[in-house]
């Protein structure tokens, strides 16, 4: 969905239209909540942080400028949501070294076998998306969102601008969920 039509799904939300606000929660959620993983490092987390987003869009409405993009309007509400969520710290907990691995492997033992394909059927969708990205944009992504790289140390080991690095990052994500909401329709 480009710009355009999401301003006007914004506007007959802003109109009292909720079946536009439905749309836009459908069309943007995912991205959201994959922002909000790069803050949180937690689904539940981030899932949480994109639900508290969408409430604060729906009672704000009125704040966004319909001249004005408004997914930079949402993308810094979320934003500002998950830094408060990170400023606030209480979600954090202690933990004793060794905690992540015994999570990870009672994780890994409650995980039935449909949940285990779910995910390696979406990495291979993703790894697809990805193919068909420029190389640059390919290492981009891959360094930056696959590997949870820090953009300042990709953007030196590849030899670029933080900015060039930021730029091509956007276009890579943009092209990435493109195709995989093509795959999502052709199935």
């Amino acid at each position: 969905m480009d710009q355009r039509d999401l301003n006007a799904l914004a506007v007959a939300f802003q109109k009292g239209d909720t079946r536009s606000f439905r749309v836009l929660v459908e069309s943007l959620s995912r991205t959201l909540i994959a922002m909000a993983y790069r803050y949180t490092e937690d689904w539940e987390w981030a899932r949480d942080l994109t639900q508290d987003t969408w409430i604060k869009v729906h009672r704000q409405i009125g704040r966004w400028d319909s001249e004005r993009s408004f997914s930079a309007w949402l993308h810094a509400v979320h934003r500002n949501g998950c830094l408060d969520h990170l400023r606030r710290g209480w979600f954090k907990n202690e933990a004793t070294p060794g905690d992540e691995v015994v999570a990870r492997l009672r994780g890994a033992a409650q995980e039935g076998p449909e949940e285990d394909l779910e995910r390696r059927e979406f990495h291979e969708r993703l790894m697809a998306a990805a193919g068909q990205l420029s190389e640059t944009q390919r290492q981009v992504f891959v360094r930056v969102d696959l590997e949870q790289g820090d953009q300042r140390a990709v953007a030196e080991a590849m030899g670029i601008k933080f900015g060039t690095l930021r730029a091509t990052l956007h276009f890579a994500r943009k092209r990435v969920a493109a195709v995989l909401r093509e795959m999502e329709t052709s199935t």
